[in-house]
């Protein structure tokens, strides 16, 4: 009953709340007045236990003791308003059990209820099927039977709070009965309990799914059940508190699981010589092992979540979340035609309906290909993958390998997903074949169904040592399937590519379907609806080439090319074999393809050129120039990081080098290139035998390289011989002339910062004979000079930074004449 001293919104609240909790009653429907009171209390049974809530200000003790010398076993609550500032509580003979109940209870934390329907109505929860409502009703018998059964002496305080008696009264609202009758009734529960089991299907429900999986037997059902219970009702963990003997613990032992179900020593056997909840992981913080008798008996969380509903309970285990991927794998849309569909299809089914004993490889050096194949058959059968990484599962930081391949594939087989280990980025982890191989063995023993995608299918056979697979021969993806996907990423960002293009595109980029989906979102979020379809298409294509520069090693450094070919101030001879080596990039196809020079070329098809010359005549500059013209990146080589005192390891990053460049499309560029090929020379010691060995692996590696590779050096004369006659292109870049000096400081010096005319850009060719790398940072010096003056740069400002440049060199100063036109 909820009474309201004076009219109070907050009684309102309060009777509203009251009424919508299935297990309360609320007198009256509604607020009722202080008036009211007596006659409502007078009117209602005595039986059922009794609160009345006092709301008001003026909710006084007066009327509270009135009530509770009226009625013996009410419960009086007065909240004074503000609500919940503070409610005050009297009882009328509560006992000293009682007594203790409600102060463990009232010092209990609060946590959000749950709105849980009694056990004893027919929908308990979405997920109770006629298994889960029949193990609910034995659980119900067992736990009232052992309450009932729990024999007392006069002043005995069963778990220091609860009798017996009040047990039983919780577990049958329709009062109590006699031992004799509970163990009938729990004779008839677990019959139907039995009924129930055999006649459920393997997935009709989350419970019957478990013991199929499981193989439990009937003995494991029924300590899963109990091991649930505390879970289900608050009553029942009091029940089991009881039960211990000790109402601080609510979960149940073994040892007491063991006692309600028979002889506790013939059960704790048949358990273990089943070995099926410890197998599986079922009870929480165990490996292998049932808990100890004395131990709480608790289920793993993920488990008792899915039991109760939450299908995605298992995917979200803690332990997995790690390794799981949970978005879908990219391109799935982009390769959705009639004929992709039709293979993803098949390949879904053949994984779906292989043997339990024998995984399917899906090896390819297009991993992305066979994800994105997975991804669309998934989509056309409704199925949802399970996608686990191999390199996470097998990492240190994963902990229990064995304990994990065991929760991977009960998740899988619960669940009822398809499972793809994704074994790409583990290939290099050679290091980690014992814990792959202590993984696969683990979700092996599950007896899942699971593809593996993997680069190298003779490691992955050793990995998997005695388990039977079986194993894809074709590609995920050919190169039209490729072109293709690359194609419709255009059209959903607004450009438009033609199949000609779209297959340069892929042999320039060489890009995955994960790596064409990625440039397709990154062009999407550049794209402008006013962009011309000229700006579009460009827009696609440099997203294309960003996305496959990304993940280079870090023994290069990626250079975006600023300078023209207009920028290089050469004698024209020089420019003209630079136009050249454009020209041998971009008609390669052409010359080597459908002309057929390719057939003569067994190697050698890419293009290198050697630019030579002092410091600072501008041979970087040339090469970015190039890859300008060409719409590529420049690679440049750290030497730093590819050297290696390490034997075997020079020729390794020397490899790994080449691969970023071949796979990104870009130029590769080996700045002081004497320093990587210099002249092989007589075996004295084992470190002349391995440097030989390093300048002749970059010797072959240059000649299997297809794209284009530009080396400087300032000592020609330094590098092996047998290097010069594998260039394509030597270009010698001379000191510049007074007149080349010239253009190079009116290159160097934008308009809008300086002050000089053309006789002293004249002066200045004549008088400072440097090179261009030496001019440019004159230049860069005299700028902040002339800055930090507040002025622009004149002739006083370039000699002050000049004669520093010279300080520098060791060399003599220069005088500039401010009169230059005296001097012209």
């Amino acid at each position: 009953m909820v009474a309201e001293t004076s009219p109070d919104i907050e009684a309102e609240g309060i009777a509203a709340a009251v009424a919508g909790c299935v297990d309360m009653s609320l007198v009256g429907g509604r607020a009722v007045g202080e008036a009211e009171i007596e006659a409502l209390l007078a009117a209602i049974p005595r039986d059922p236990p009794a609160v009345l809530v006092l709301v008001g200000p003026d909710a006084d003790t007066e009327i509270a003791e009135r009530a509770l010398d009226d009625r013996a076993g009410l419960v009086v609550i007065r909240v004074n308003a503000p609500f919940g500032n503070r409610v005050r509580t009297a009882f009328n003979d509560i006992g000293l059990q009682n007594l203790l109940d409600q102060i463990r209870v009232l010092a209990e934390p609060r946590a959000p209820a749950r709105n849980m329907a009694r056990m004893d109505d027919d929908a308990v929860m979405p997920a109770a099927g006629p298994l889960f409502r029949a193990g609910l009703a034995w659980l119900h018998a067992l736990l009232r039977h052992a309450a009932a059964s729990t024999a007392t002496t006069p002043g005995d305080l069963p778990g220091l709070t609860v009798s017996p008696t009040r047990i039983v009264e919780q577990l049958d609202v329709r009062g109590e009965r006699e031992a004799s009758e509970s163990s009938e009734a729990l004779r008839e529960a677990d019959a139907q309990l039995q009924r129930a089991l055999s006649a459920a299907g393997e997935r009709d429900e989350p419970l019957a799914a478990l013991a199929s999986t499981m193989s439990l037997t009937g003995l494991e059902l029924r300590t899963v059940l109990l091991a649930l219970a505390p879970e289900l009702d608050p009553r029942y963990q009091r029940c089991i508190g009881v039960l211990l003997d000790d109402l601080s613990r609510r979960v149940a032992t073994l040892g007491l699981c063991a006692e309600l179900l028979g002889d506790p020593v013939e059960v704790r056997l048949q358990l273990d010589a089943a070995g099926n909840l410890a197998r599986w992981r079922v009870f929480d913080a165990t490996s292998g092992w049932l808990p100890p008798a004395d131990e709480p008996l608790r289920l793993d969380p993920a488990i008792v979540a899915w039991i109760l509903g939450d299908d995605d309970a298992l995917s979200r285990d803690a332990r997995l979340r790690r390794v799981l991927r949970l978005a879908a794998w990219p391109g799935a849309e982009l390769i959705d035609t009639p004929s992709l569909r039709t293979r993803a299809d098949v390949l879904l089914r053949r994984l779906a309906t292989a043997p339990q004993t024998q995984w399917l490889l899906l090896p390819s050096d297009d991993a992305a290909g066979w994800k994105a194949l997975l991804e669309l058959g998934a989509r056309a059968q409704h199925a949802q993958l399970m996608r686990v990484d191999v390199a996470y599962a097998a990492s240190p930081e994963s902990g229990d390998i064995e304990d994990l391949g065991i929760r991977i594939g009960r998740a899988a087989l619960l669940g009822d997903h398809p499972l793809v280990l994704d074994h790409g980025s583990a290939d290099g982890l050679a290091d980690a074949d014992d814990a792959q191989r202590r993984l696969f063995a683990a979700i092996a023993a599950t007896g899942c169904r699971t593809g593996l995608i993997c680069n190298d299918a003779a490691r992955l056979a050793r990995l998997l040592g005695a388990a039977a697979f079986n194993s894809m021969i074709e590609a995920p993806l050919s190169g039209a399937d490729s072109a293709a996907a690359l194609r419709v990423a255009a059209q959903r960002t607004g450009a438009q590519i033609d199949d000609e293009q779209a297959a340069h595109a892929m042999r320039q980029f060489g890009l995955s379907i994960s790596g064409i989906d990625e440039a397709m979102r990154l062009a999407a979020t550049r794209s402008t609806g006013g962009s011309s379809p000229t700006q579009r298409r460009d827009a696609f294509l440099a997203a294309c080439k960003q996305v496959a520069s990304e993940g280079l090693s870090r023994m290069t450094e990626r250079i975006d090319p600023i300078f023209a070919l207009d920028d290089v101030v050469l004698p024209q001879d020089r420019k003209e074999q630079l136009l050249e080596i454009v020209d041998n990039v971009l008609l390669s196809e052409r010359v080597l393809g459908d002309w057929a020079f390719g057939e003569q070329l067994p190697y050698g098809r890419g293009v290198t050129a050697l630019f030579h010359g002092p410091s600072g005549t501008g041979k970087t500059m040339a090469a970015l120039a190039v890859a300008r013209k060409l719409g590529i990146q420049i690679l440049r080589i750290d030497l730093s990081r590819v050297v290696s005192k390490y034997i075997g390891d020079t020729e390794k990053n020397i490899d790994r080098v080449f691969e970023d460049a071949q796979r990104s499309g870009s130029a590769l560029l080996i700045d002081e290139a004497d320093a990587l090929l210099g002249k092989r020379s007589e075996v004295k010691d084992a470190h002349d035998r391995y440097a030989n060995i390093e300048v002749a692996y970059l010797l072959q590696r240059m000649e299997a390289y297809e794209g284009l590779a530009i080396l400087t050096t300032n000592l020609r004369q330094n590098l092996d011989a047998a290097f010069l006659r594998r260039l394509r292109f030597i270009i010698d870049f001379p000191r510049p002339d007074a007149e080349a000096r010239e253009r190079i400081w009116q290159r160097c010096l934008p308009p809008q910062s300086h002050a000089l005319d053309e006789a002293a850009f004249r002066h200045l060719g004549r008088r400072i004979d440097l090179t261009g790398g030496h001019i440019r940072q004159i230049t860069l010096r005299a700028a902040f000079i002339a800055a930090a003056a507040g002025t622009k740069i004149g002739l006083p400002h370039i000699a002050r930074a000049a004669n520093a440049e010279f300080a520098k060199l060791g060399m003599p100063p220069v005088q500039l004449d401010p009169d230059v036109r005296r001097v012209a």
